[in-house]
């Protein structure tokens, strides 16, 4: 049968135990917090870059289109020069 030391000194390392995990866990939910804030902060840099790309596609499209738009007049003008002659 165990004494009232014994009960007490299994407690106590009983208690020791759960600092110590508990410890551990504090640990690793920092550590988890700070990769949390990376990915946000990743994530968001993706995000701007993304937004970025975007408006110099949509300038890029905008642009072509004018130069196709150029490109079927001079094509036009062309046709109408070549329909004059015949």
């Amino acid at each position: 049968m165990l004494t009232d030391v014994d009960k007490m000194a299994a407690l106590e390392a009983k208690v020791k135990e759960l600092i110590k995990h508990s410890t551990g866990l504090t640990r690793r939910a920092v550590q988890l917090e700070s990769r949390l804030r990376e990915a946000d902060a990743k994530l968001a840099r993706h995000a701007a870059d993304s937004r970025q790309w975007e408006k110099e596609r949509e300038w890029l499209r905008g642009r072509l289109r004018k130069v196709l738009g150029e490109l079927e007049l001079i094509e036009h003008r062309e046709d109408d020069r070549q329909g004059g002659k015949s």
